[in-house]
């Protein structure tokens, strides 16, 4: 390596402004090495989410204590959690990110069984109004969540074949379009459309970048905008939802009492909040305080400058994921960091929203903070394919630069016609 930056500098030295570091676009430069502060700022913004989420849950979970439940009845299996998505996450990022071709399929398909079976009897869970949890034997765990990782690793392998020809709307609809939407169906199925948006805009973002026409993207989006509007209107409780964004103020005992008590919270905290452990609504006045509605407990806590501080670390890390996908050379790679970049931050995007009013609530978890051990499992996977990428491969090659001399720019630059100076005497 050394060598061949020496060879570099020095055909940048010989032919002064006329090249770039030529070398770069030559040499194996991983992703690693030419963004490093990107590569860093993905684990280290994700580490402090995960530890502020951690210090939220126990204190969530400490309220459980109050009414007569195990204080650390949420926090426990949260660390257990995390120390899991930990070993996962370093695994994975040693892993050579390109043999997951050959599995990227079968885990779409495994998932697609699991998201069956939880209409199974003696094996399917309801929680929350969908059934959504799938019981095998000790392990209980929520399909949907490894579905969405496993939809971004199939639409960055298929996404990635020469099958794909830009501009042909079969090329990208088939299969990937259609097998990532049918994945979304399974999971409109369930009853969870909040977790089915997150899918659908996951199968949005991979095939933009793949470069499908903007009408044709625009077609696409349209058609499941107009299906998510029918499934919301159809069912009494997803409607009800709807109202209460539009009107929150309008029944503060039923519909909009969730809204109302999150608005509490964050108003309560201030700009430096009330202290950590000091919540209020923690206390069964805000419901599903522990998952959905996290942020608000958050806000209430640490103020306007902890909850902001949570916004900057997201919008840190989708950043970073920016940068590396932008300057990865391989496509598969790029749809890879792309796609997990999205599920983070459009899930953190969704749930903020929901929690500060901007957006009806959904339901889904906030990544690495919200109480939830397949949601964190699933998250932190994802931030160890990042950097698997990252770790193997290259950076674009740089655009070659044309060779250029000055004084021949200069005197080009007086002709009129722009054509070649004559080599007759007294030409000019």
């Amino acid at each position: 390596m050394g060598h061949t930056v020496a060879r570099g500098a020095r055909i940048g030295a010989r032919r002064g402004r006329a090249t770039t570091w030529e070398w770069e676009g030559r040499s194996s430069v991983t992703l690693k090495q030419a963004a490093s502060v990107a590569f860093h700022l993905v684990w280290i913004s994700m580490l402090f989410l995960l530890v502020g989420g951690l210090c939220t849950v126990l204190s969530v979970s400490v309220a459980e204590g109050v009414s007569g439940g195990d204080k650390y009845e949420y926090f426990k299996p949260q660390a257990i959690g995390a120390v899991i998505g930990l070993v996962l996450l370093i695994v994975l990022s040693r892993l050579d990110y390109r043999r997951l071709r050959a599995v990227s399929m079968l885990a779409l398909a495994l998932s697609a069984v699991f998201l069956l079976l939880v209409h199974v009897p003696p094996l399917g869970r309801s929680e929350g109004g969908s059934a959504s949890w799938l019981v095998l034997g000790p392990l209980k765990f929520q399909p949907s969540e490894f579905a969405k990782l496993a939809v971004v690793m199939t639409g960055a392998h298929l996404l990635s074949l020469r099958r794909v020809r830009p501009g042909d709307f079969a090329s990208y609809m088939l299969p990937f379009g259609l097998i990532g939407l049918g994945a979304c169906g399974l999971v409109v199925l369930e009853g969870d459309l909040g977790t089915a948006i997150i899918m659908a805009g996951l199968v949005l973002g991979l095939l933009w970048l793949a470069g499908m026409k903007g009408w044709h993207w625009s077609l696409v989006t349209s058609v499941l905008a107009a299906v998510a509007a029918g499934l919301i209107f159809s069912n009494k409780e997803r409607t009800s939802r709807i109202l209460a964004f539009l009107h929150p103020s309008a029944d503060l005992q039923d519909t909009g009492y969730q809204l109302y008590q999150s608005m509490m919270a964050l108003g309560r905290g201030g700009w430096l909040g009330v202290g950590p452990g000091e919540s209020i609504q923690k206390y069964q006045y805000l419901p599903k305080a522990h998952t959905d509605m996290i942020y608000s407990i958050l806000g209430e806590e640490f103020g306007l400058l902890g909850a902001g501080v949570v916004l900057v670390l997201f919008g840190v890390f989708a950043m970073a994921c920016w940068q590396l996908a932008r300057r990865c050379s391989d496509p598969m790679g790029k749809y890879l960091i792309a796609g997990c970049g999205m599920l983070v931050t459009l899930q953190a995007a969704v749930n903020i929203g929901g929690v500060v009013g901007a957006l009806p609530l959904t339901g889904v978890p906030l990544p690495f903070i919200s109480y939830g051990r397949s949601s964190l499992l699933a998250m932190l996977m994802a931030v160890g394919l990042i950097l698997a990428v990252a770790r193997r491969a290259t950076i674009k090659p740089a655009p070659a630069p044309e060779v250029s001399y000055d004084n021949v720019t200069r005197i080009d630059r007086r002709r009129r016609d722009g054509g070649p100076r004559s080599t007759r005497p007294g030409a000019r």
